[in-house]
């Protein structure tokens, strides 16, 4: 009526083998989530939406004065005199627009002024430049004012130099400009 020894054993090997599996498998790995982003450009007829704004990066002012230049062409950032390009993030403007039955024409600022956010520096000023995209695939510079023949959706870039006084104080630089497209 006892229990013998022997019955035992079976127990004990399945305990070990269950240990051993739990060893072999390691600690449980937990999952986690991110989010990402989905955009998209929407153009209607007779209209025109930005979809980047310019930016000349981040830069060090240094003893004496200089430019910073984004083309509107081709994107590339360049600097010169006493100023320092730091990281990266330039970009130029991205606008897009159709429409149009005839004649397009583009306009809008020559420049734009930058003033720091909370004041007490003095602003920055750009000279701005256009571009747009070609039926063809191309890019062209535009001059003040363009008239062009419409073809399907427009792309349309400003980029500009960007005078940066010597010493300036840091801090985050913002202005706005227009572009203007009138389809007619």
């Amino acid at each position: 009526m006892g229990i013998q020894g022997t019955n035992f054993r079976p127990m004990a090997l399945c305990l070990a083998a269950a240990a051993t599996a739990a060893a072999l498998t390691g600690p449980s790995v937990s999952a986690t989530d991110t989010t990402g982003t989905a955009n998209a450009a929407v153009v209607r007829p007779n209209t025109l939406i930005k979809t980047d704004d310019l930016d000349f990066g981040t830069i060090v002012s240094g003893a004496t004065g200089g430019t910073v230049t984004v083309n509107p062409a081709t994107n590339a950032r360049g600097s010169a005199g006493g100023v320092t390009l730091a990281g990266s993030g330039a970009q130029r403007a991205v606008f897009q627009g159709t429409g149009g039955l005839l004649l397009i024409t583009v306009s809008g600022s020559n420049s734009a002024t930058l003033t720091r956010a909370g004041g007490g520096a003095p602003a920055l000023t750009a000279t701005l430049t256009r571009a747009m995209t070609t039926s063809g695939g191309g890019i062209i510079l535009l001059g003040s004012s363009a008239t062009l023949l419409p073809s399907g959706v427009q792309t349309y870039y400003v980029g500009g130099t960007l005078s940066v006084p010597a010493n300036q104080p840091e801090g985050d630089y913002s202005g706005t400009f227009t572009l203007t497209v009138n389809y007619l």
